[in-house]
């Protein structure tokens, strides 16, 4: 009888990471085709995982019992919910205000005023009449008149034919470009996508009023279900808890003072729309280093809009904020932080790419508590390590093994 061939370790680590990746593209799709339920769950878990400490508190050491003390923590969950979205809905009205009309009508005058300068840059220079160096003298006066009664006589046999000179033309008139039409089309587009922002920014703050209903009601039914005792015992589930709650409550803190700093420096300079750049600084800064630069960027067009003669007041409004950013995020953040997730940089990257494609800018926010999650999970598992390690940047072969 022949014997069945076995495969050897290499060809069944082959084998398994083949499975593995064929399994995260299926994933990827059930992931993408359900974002609609997904991401409502999955940011309630996040917030019921921040907020448990208060129902374990009242729960097993105020003895209070449990339905009330998930719905004290229900109606602080609420609460700060519905004053973020009226928060929301305000700062949305600003910015469609804003871009409909100060910030169009402010556009427009800096457009014509560019287009002005660049014809006059373009023009040719007149061209000046020749002057005598010195003033006829009075009795050359009558030869003159008598020379100008007679008409020049025209050499026919000149080599050289005359021709009338032409007038210089511009860079722009040599391209093919007219600078009232290019100014016009500019103008349109302008207007045009300051309308666009204002339509986007309102769907955004409809899908997150809608997406926050979603959310409190599985934040409802996941404190409703939650045993504090059986949590406990629960080893994978308790670890991956306390990892995620001290990075997220770590995250939250850190996000709202960069907030209010940001805020109060942006209302010292007197720029429009402070609060809504403040808070939009809140919400970017848990995207790993992107949402910084990208908070840091965001009242640059405003700031030119309104502090256009002002260049200094355009550099204060970006640098200094930048420098707040910095401060934070790169020196008292990582103090703070500790270990962290554990996960490489290189893994944080392609972690916020990933979920950035299949659930946009919340994917981006809930890209590195989601990876961190799987990393507890896989790290649990003798056939899960190997992938672990190499998301906290350990390589095989390496004997260091980060728990």
């Amino acid at each position: 009888m022949s014997t069945p061939l076995q495969p050897s370790d290499e060809q069944a680590k082959v084998i398994t990471g083949c499975l593995l990746l064929l399994s995260i593209i299926a994933l990827a799709g059930v992931f993408y085709i359900t974002q609609a339920v997904l991401i409502p769950f999955v940011i309630a878990i996040f917030i019921a995982t921040i907020v448990t400490p208060m129902v374990d508190l009242l729960v097993l050491k105020w003895k209070l019992p449990q339905i009330i003390a998930i719905s004290l923590t229900l109606l602080l969950v609420l609460s700060f919910g519905f004053l973020l979205c009226l928060t929301l809905i305000y700062s949305t009205q600003q910015v469609i205000y804003k871009a409909e009309n100060q910030y169009s009508e402010k556009f427009g005058i800096f457009i014509n005023s560019a287009f002005e300068a660049a014809k006059e840059a373009d023009d040719p220079p007149e061209p000046q009449p020749a002057k005598d160096k010195e003033e006829p003298q009075s009795e050359d006066i009558d030869q003159k008149e008598t020379a100008l009664e007679v008409p020049p006589v025209v050499n026919a046999d000149a080599s050289e034919p005359l021709t009338a000179e032409k007038p210089e033309t511009g860079w722009f008139q040599k391209m093919g470009i007219d600078l009232d039409t290019l100014k016009k089309a500019t103008i349109d587009y302008m207007r045009d996508s300051l309308k666009s922002i204002a339509v986007s920014t309102m769907q955004s703050a409809l899908n997150f009023t809608t997406t926050s209903f979603f959310v409190a009601i599985f934040v409802i039914f996941l404190l409703a279900g939650r045993n504090p005792n059986a949590v406990v015992k629960n080893v994978i589930y308790f670890e991956i808890e306390q990892k995620i709650r001290s990075y997220i409550s770590t995250k939250l803190v850190l996000s709202l003072i960069t907030a209010i700093l940001v805020g109060v420096t942006l209302k010292l300079f007197g720029l429009e729309l402070a609060l809504v750049f403040a808070i939009l600084t809140f919400l970017l800064n848990f995207i790993p280093s992107v949402g910084s630069v990208i908070a840091t960027l965001l009242p640059l067009p405003v700031a030119f809009a309104q502090f256009s003669d002002s260049p200094w007041t355009i550099a204060g409004v970006i640098l200094i904020p930048g420098a707040i950013q910095m401060t934070i995020g790169n020196g008292i953040e990582p103090k703070l932080m500790g270990e962290g997730l554990q996960l490489h940089p290189v893994t944080v990257l392609l972690a916020l790419s990933f979920w950035t494609l299949l659930w946009g800018p919340i994917g981006a926010i809930l890209a590195v508590p989601i990876t961190a999650g799987i990393r507890i999970v896989l790290m649990r598992f003798e056939s899960g390590k190997t992938a672990g390690n190499l998301l906290a940047g350990i390589l095989p072969g390496e004997s260091t093994t980060v728990a």
